[in-house]
């Protein structure tokens, strides 16, 4: 396959944190961004002059000369833009991992999905060259445009269908938000105990993820629940009491690994 670098001309549709990433992305790779559309104005604003391009608000005027068009948008917005929008021949990319890529089926005959697989926040850098993108388009001319894309922005590129990036994507939800939701609850707990120590947990989180680089999951469990430990397990549900969120959580945690380990 003849992935020599091709520069395209885009128009982002979104301006929030997905979008943001990829217009720098863009940009540094040598694309030119002809235009961002989105429906904050202040949003829009903002990303149209950090990289210089020019905004608009309403869909309507949006710009036609474009190769290809990226939509990082929300799900339900996807849905409403295959309504909405009529770009005949043009490459149409959504970068969702639930919606499946028949989503944009009635703008264009020339559709796929650039999704990646990485956590976005406008305010924190991403080194984009190892961020896995998931690929998928409707015919092989599509597909050899999208993965020159693709090849210009990371090195780790992958071709997966929209049922199989669906059950990533919930993977990668519990991974992902579940876990973060975990950090919360403890440090939340911390700081009502009046325990600012958050921050010493961080060497533990650190080689947890690290672990799993090189072993599964399965293999490198600990804790109280894996040993069957219940006098500690009683205490830590004490300490707990009156937190009922975190309590529950670890009631059930507990449970599904003693479960797992048949303790």
């Amino acid at each position: 396959m003849d992935t020599a670098q091709h520069y395209f001309k885009i128009v982002i549709i979104g301006a929030g944190n997905v979008a943001t990433h990829f217009a720098n992305r863009l940009k540094k790779k040598g694309h030119d961004i002809l235009q961002i559309v989105s429906r904050s104005s202040e949003h829009a604003q903002t990303l149209s002059i950090k990289i210089g391009v020019p905004f608009v608000t309403d869909i309507k005027k949006i710009n036609t000369h474009a190769d290809i068009y990226l939509l990082c948008v929300p799900d339900d917005e996807i849905e409403k833009l295959n309504t909405i929008l009529n770009l005949p021949k043009k490459l149409i990319l959504h970068t969702s991992g639930s919606v499946s890529m028949a989503t944009l089926k009635n703008i264009s005959a020339n559709i796929g999905v650039l999704y990646p697989l990485q956590s976005f926040s406008k305010k924190t850098k991403i080194s984009f060259s190892s961020v896995p993108l998931l690929i998928e388009a409707s015919n092989a001319e599509t597909l050899q445009q999208l993965k020159i894309l693709a090849a210009s922005l990371s090195k780790n590129i992958n071709e997966v269908n929209s049922t199989n990036r669906l059950k990533i994507h919930v993977a990668a939800t519990m991974v992902n938000n579940f876990t973060n939701h975990l950090y919360y609850l403890s440090n939340d707990f911390l700081t009502k105990e009046k325990s600012d120590y958050f921050h010493l947990l961080l060497p533990l989180i650190k080689q947890t993820a690290k672990k799993i680089k090189t072993n599964k999951p399965s293999d490198v469990q600990t804790g109280p629940a894996k040993r069957g430990d219940e006098k500690t397990i009683k205490k830590h549900l004490q300490v707990l009491e009156k937190y009922s969120e975190q309590k529950k959580v670890y009631e059930l945690f507990t449970s599904l690994i003693k479960k797992q380990y048949h303790v």
